[in-house]
């Protein structure tokens, strides 16, 4: 049986939570507040911009989120001079995520060059495995086993 959009975007949201919470001795990290529907509601019309369902999913678990010292940014949706939302800005190297305020589609800019992603979770898929990779970094090829034995 296939999850829907928020049985992904939880399963998501707290995979990596418990993913910062393994590497909090070498990164910090921060889940803010969610917002509440009434809030995106009131954002989506003054905006004239409907937010991907995936993305009202994670913002009902956190506002905005910080992880792996600042690396990777998730945020509250901010109108840029094109009209596209940016939600997040990735490795603090110039990197933007946002949505297309004509096809809700995410991608990120970085250097003039565009990445898209097919969906939300895609998004969080890449940033999971980058936190997946520093956890074998710090903790070697047996990563998971101490990972899971956390949990």
């Amino acid at each position: 049986m296939q999850k829907n959009d928020k049985e992904l975007i939880c399963e998501s949201y707290d995979y990596l939570k418990q993913l910062c919470e393994f590497l909090v001795d070498y990164y910090d990290y921060r889940f803010y507040e969610p917002v509440s529907i009434e809030e995106i509601e009131k954002w989506e019309i003054e905006n004239e911009i409907k937010i991907p369902l995936m993305l009202k999913e994670w913002l009902l678990l956190t506002k905005s989120c910080n992880m792996s010292n600042r690396a990777w940014r998730l945020f509250w949706p901010e109108i840029d001079e094109t009209g596209n939302a940016l939600v997040g800005s990735f490795v603090g190297d110039g990197e933007f995520l946002y949505f297309s305020k004509e096809t809700g589609e995410f991608f990120t800019l970085f250097d003039g060059e565009k990445e898209e992603f097919d969906s939300f979770d895609s998004v969080l898929t890449y940033i999971s495995v980058d936190l997946e990779d520093k956890a074998e970094e710090i903790f070697g090829e047996d990563w998971l086993e101490k990972f899971e034995s956390n949990q």
